[in-house]
């Protein structure tokens, strides 16, 4: 009896693991959509990319080891693919399905930016980062256990320029 305990209890801990990850995603339905490039980054080459950063390299070392999964999606606007305002209508869809909260909007000089976040028990599990400009679209997915002081920190060490080399 022991033994099949123990068998059920293991299988209901993958399987939980296994939705908890297919929950989370939110690029999938574009993936073989024209104009897109999605990216499932390892943790080392975010850390690769964001060890360029000026900030306290400890600080930001201890930051990004926090993240589990990075998942990047780019999309530039051309004649034939999808409008920006659908790609922006079908993820804020999404956004609502996976119950994400709005953390923050920030409005640069090109670019709309707004912070979404998954959080359970005062533990942001996922953030959401996502860029728009007139013609391209980026997004950052980022699982991991995070506070939202650290959202932010990780969003200051973003540089878009490094991101949109990683594609080309």
């Amino acid at each position: 009896i022991a033994l099949i305990m123990l068998v059920l209890m293991v299988q209901h801990a993958c399987i939980v693991d296994q939705n908890k990850y297919k929950e989370s995603d939110i690029f999938e339905e574009f993936e073989t959509h024209q104009g897109f490039t999605i990216l499932h980054i390892p943790p080392v080459l975010f850390k690769i990319v964001f060890s360029l950063s000026d900030e306290d390299k400890n600080e930001s070392k201890e930051l990004i080891d926090k993240i589990k999964v990075v998942k990047v999606l780019f999309f530039e606007e051309k004649d034939n693919t999808i409008k920006i305002s659908e790609l922006n209508s079908s993820i804020n869809e999404n956004i609502k399905e996976f119950q994400y909260n709005l953390l923050t909007r920030i409005a640069e000089e090109d670019n709309d930016i707004s912070i979404y976040i998954i959080d359970k028990e005062k533990v942001i599990n996922e953030v959401l980062i996502i860029i728009e400009s007139e013609k391209d679209y980026l997004g950052l997915n980022l699982i991991g256990e995070l506070t939202k002081e650290e959202v932010l920190k990780v969003y200051k060490l973003i540089n878009t320029q490094n991101i949109q080399n990683i594609e080309n």
